[in-house]
C-alpha cells in the first residue's frame, strides 16, 4: 500500500493570468502535485502541461494510471492548468469562415500555378520544337539528374559538397510534342562521373530539363505515368524509386536539392563559358550536338550496352530524330506513310517483316533503288534489321545506303551476307561474305560470323568512312588477322571515333600502333586481352608514347602473374600527363609486396584510379587505409571489387561505411575467383551470339 506523507512544500500553477501555490504530496518517496487538489481551485481544468507539453499522470508498472491522478513536482517550473477546449456556434461558424476564406486564397494560387505551369509548358514547347529541327542530335537529348539520397540542404556546407554527392542521371523518352506527356525513360539511371565538369558543361541546359520533370511531377505522371501515354510493361521497368507511391515528398525534394544546386553553382564554377551559366527559366539557345556527343563521357555505363535509358532511335515523317522506349518505338513506326514505304520496297523485290521490322534486300540494286529506300528511312520508315543477302552495289551506291543507315535512321542491326561491290561498268571490287554491324546510340559494333577474310575488312572500312556520329567502336579482337594494314590507317585517321573497346584481343602489335599514332581516341576499354605478362608490358611502352588517352579500362584483363607488369604500369602512369582515369585489377596483393606497395603510393598521392578490383590476395589495414585515402579524401576511388580475397570484419565494415556515405558508389565483396565469373561472362557473350 502507498505512503502518504504531506509536507508544506508546494507546486506553481498557472490557471490563465491567475498564478497560486498548491501543496504537493509524496508518494513513495516521490514528490507529487495532485490533479484533484488543482481542480478545487479550478474545477473545470483536466491537463497539466509544461512548455505547451501535456505531462503524463504517473502509472504503476502495468500502465495504469494512479489513483489519485497525479504528476511528479517540477521545482522552479510553472505548471500551467489547462481546461477542455469547447467552441460556441458562434466560435464553429467563424472557424469555417477563416477556413473557407483560406480555400478561396489556396485556389487563386492554384490557378495562378496552373497559369505559371502553363506558360512554363508552352515556353518549354518552344525549345523542344527548336531541338527537334535540328539533325545533329546523336543521343537523347532529354535528361534530369538527381541525388541518389535524401540530403539536407542545411547540411551542406559548401558548393564544393554539393559535387561530393552521388547523382543519377535520368532520361526522358521523347514520345509526345507535348512536354506534359513525355515519361520517364526504362531505366534505373546512371551514376555522374565527376558531378563537377557534368555541371559545368550541363547546368544551363538542365535547367530545361528540370523544369519538364517538374512539369510531369506537378501533374502526377512523374511519379505514376499516364495512363493513356505509358502500359504497364513500361511501368514495370521504370526506375524504382518512381514506382513508390510513397516517395512524393523525397523526389520534391531532391529536386528541390538540384535546383537550389544549380543556382548556387551559378556563379562558383569558374571554367565555365559564360553563355553556359544563365539564369533564365529556360536557356535562349539549345544543347548543341557536340555537348551531347560527350554526354556519355559523364555517366557509369554499368551494362556496357551503350542503350542509353534503354531508348531506340526514331526517324519521325518530317525527318525529325526522336529517342523513345520500346513501345513507343513500335507505336511510333505505324503512321500512314508506311504502307506507301513497303509498296516501294517491294517495288524492287525488298520485302518487309511487319513483326520483327526487318528488311531483306536481294539482288542487283540499282542507283534510283538505293535513293528511294534511302528517302523512305530518313522520312520515317521504321525499321529495327536490314539484311543485304546475295546482293550487289555500285560502290557510290552502298557509300549513299551506309550514310543514311548509320547517321540518319532507326536501323540498329545490319546483316551482311555475300554483298559484292562493284565499280565502273559492273567490275567487281571486292565481295563482303559474312558481317553484323549493330548500331546503339553512339556506339559501332561489329562481328564477324566466321574467320574473315581481307575483302570483309573492305567492306568495314568503308563503313567507317561513312560515320558522322557514332564514337565508339567495339569489335572483337580475334575477328582480326595481323595484316589488317588497312583497318589500321582507318582507324588512325578516322576523327570522328574517341573510343575503342576491344574485347579478346591478342594482336599487341596491331594495338601499339593504334594508341602510338597519337590518333582521336581518348578512351580505350581492353576486355580479356592480356593472359600474358608479355602483352601488358607491350602495352606500357605503347602508353609512354601517347599524349591523348584520357580514360584507360583494363578491369576485365586476367592475366594471373603479371611478374611486376602492373607495377611498370603505375610507374607509366603516373607520369602520364593525359590519362585521368584508369579502370584497373590487380591480382595478388600481399602485405608488403611490391604490388601492394606501389598501389598504395597511388592511391595516397595520384588521383588516377577511379575503378580498382582486386583478386586472390591478403588484404592488409594499411591497404585499407590507401583505399579510404583515396575514396574519401582524394573522392578518386568510387567503384572497388574484391574477389576471393581475404579481409577481416573491421576492414569490410570501414568498407561498407564509404559505401553508404556515397564516397564508394558500387561495392562488391566475392568469394567467388574473378576468373571463373570471367569464364561465365566469356561463355554467355557466346550463347548470346556475342550481342
Amino acid at each position: 500500500m502507498e505512503k502518504m506523507i504531506t509536507k508544506t512544500k508546494s507546486q506553481s500553477v498557472r490557471f490563465h493570468d491567475i498564478i497560486v501555490q498548491i501543496q504537493t504530496v509524496i508518494f513513495n518517496d516521490i514528490e507529487c502535485l495532485c490533479l484533484e487538489d488543482v481542480q478545487r481551485r479550478f474545477p473545470s481544468v483536466t491537463v497539466l502541461c509544461i512548455d505547451n507539453v501535456q505531462l503524463s499522470f504517473l502509472r504503476d508498472m502495468n500502465g495504469n494510471q494512479l489513483i489519485p491522478l497525479r504528476i511528479e513536482a517540477i521545482k522552479d517550473q510553472i505548471i500551467e492548468a489547462i481546461v477542455p477546449i469547447e467552441k460556441s456556434n458562434d466560435e464553429i461558424y467563424t472557424f469555417f469562415d477563416r477556413i473557407d476564406i483560406k480555400m478561396q486564397d489556396m485556389n487563386k494560387k492554384t490557378d495562378i500555378i496552373l497559369a505559371n505551369t502553363q506558360e512554363t509548358l508552352v515556353r518549354i514547347k518552344h525549345v523542344m520544337t527548336q531541338m527537334y529541327e535540328l539533325h545533329e542530335y546523336t543521343t537523347p537529348r532529354y535528361f534530369f539528374i538527381l541525388p541518389v539520397k535524401h540530403h539536407n540542404w542545411t547540411s551542406i556546407n559548401t558548393v564544393q559538397n554539393l559535387f561530393l554527392l552521388h547523382y543519377k542521371l535520368y532520361f526522358l523518352c521523347e514520345c509526345s510534342n507535348e512536354p506534359d506527356k513525355l515519361h520517364i525513360a526504362p531505366h534505373d539511371g546512371y551514376s555522374i562521373k565527376k558531378p563537377n565538369e557534368f555541371i559545368a558543361n550541363y547546368g544551363s541546359y538542365l535547367r530545361t530539363t528540370l523544369n519538364i520533370a517538374r512539369s510531369l511531377f506537378s501533374i502526377g505522371s512523374f511519379v505514376i505515368p499516364q495512363s493513356e501515354n505509358v502500359s504497364t510493361v513500361v511501368v514495370n521497368t521504370l526506375p524504382s524509386f518512381i514506382k513508390e507511391s510513397n516517395n512524393y515528398t523525397d523526389i520534391n525534394n531532391k529536386l528541390d536539392l538540384v535546383e537550389k544546386m544549380l543556382n548556387q553553382t551559378n556563379n562558383e564554377i569558374s571554367h565555365v563559358d559564360s553563355s553556359m551559366i544563365r539564369k533564365t527559366v529556360l536557356p535562349e539557345t539549345s544543347l548543341q550536338g557536340a555537348q551531347l556527343r560527350e554526354l556519355e563521357a559523364f555517366l557509369e555505363l554499368v551494362d556496357n550496352k551503350h542503350s542509353l535509358g534503354n531508348l531506340y532511335r526514331t526517324i519521325t515523317n518530317d525527318g525529325h530524330v526522336r529517342w523513345v522506349c520500346l513501345e513507343h518505338y513500335h507505336t511510333m513506326s505505324f503512321h500512314n506513310k508506311m504502307s506507301e514505304y513497303i509498296h516501294q520496297l517491294e517495288t524492287f523485290g525488298g520485302k518487309f517483316n511487319q513483326e520483327t521490322k526487318e528488311v531483306i534486300l536481294t539482288g542487283t540494286l540499282t542507283t534510283k533503288n538505293i535513293t528511294m529506300f534511302c528517302n523512305a528511312l530518313t522520312k520515317g520508315f521504321t525499321i529495327l534489321t536490314l539484311i543485304l543477302q546475295n546482293c550487289s552495289f555500285n560502290t557510290k551506291d552502298l557509300d549513299k545506303l551506309f550514310d543514311v543507315i548509320i547517321n540518319r535512321s532507326s536501323i540498329q542491326r545490319l546483316v551482311i551476307m555475300t554483298v559484292e561491290v562493284y565499280k565502273w561498268m559492273k567490275i567487281s571490287k571486292y565481295v563482303c561474305n559474312n558481317m553484323i554491324v549493330y548500331f546503339k546510340n553512339q556506339s559501332l559494333k561489329v562481328q564477324f560470323c566466321n574467320h574473315h577474310q581481307n575483302e570483309d575488312t573492305k567492306i568495314l572500312i568503308q563503313l567507317l568512312q561513312q560515320n558522322k556520329i557514332c564514337r565508339t567502336f567495339n569489335f572483337f579482337g580475334y575477328d582480326l588477322s595481323i595484316q589488317d594494314q588497312d583497318l589500321l590507317h582507318c582507324l588512325k585517321e578516322n576523327k570522328e571515333l574517341t573510343t575503342l573497346i576491344i574485347n579478346h584481343f591478342m594482336n599487341i602489335e596491331f594495338l601499339n600502333e593504334i594508341i602510338t599514332s597519337n590518333c582521336s581516341l581518348t578512351r580505350i576499354k581492353l576486355s580479356y586481352c592480356f593472359n600474358l605478362s608479355s602483352t601488358l608490358f607491350s602495352l606500357c611502352q605503347a602508353l609512354g608514347q601517347n599524349e591523348n588517352l584520357i580514360d584507360l579500362d583494363i578491369i576485365d584483363q586476367t592475366c594471373i602473374n603479371d611478374k611486376g607488369a602492373t607495377i611498370e604500369l603505375l610507374n607509366v602512369l603516373r607520369k602520364h600527363k593525359s590519362i585521368k582515369h584508369v579502370h584497373l585489377h590487380v591480382f595478388n596483393v600481399q602485405p608488403s609486396n611490391q604490388n601492394e606497395n606501389c598501389l598504395i603510393i597511388s592511391l595516397l598521392n595520384d588521383s588516377f584510379i577511379s575503378h580498382l578490383r582486386i583478386s586472390e590476395s591478403i588484404i592488409s589495414h594499411q591497404f585499407i587505409d590507401a583505399l579510404v585515402h583515396a575514396s574519401k579524401e582524394r573522392h578518386s576511388l568510387t567503384y572497388l571489387e574484391f574477389y576471393n580475397c581475404q579481409l577481416n570484419e573491421d576492414d569490410i565494415s570501414m568498407l561498407q561505411l564509404l559505401y553508404t556515405n556515397e564516397s564508394l558508389t558500387h561495392l562488391l565483396i566475392s568469394k567467388q575467383q574473378y576468373i571463373s565469373v570471367a569464364i561465365t561472362e566469356m561463355r554467355q557473350q557466346l550463347v548470346n551470339g556475342r550481342n
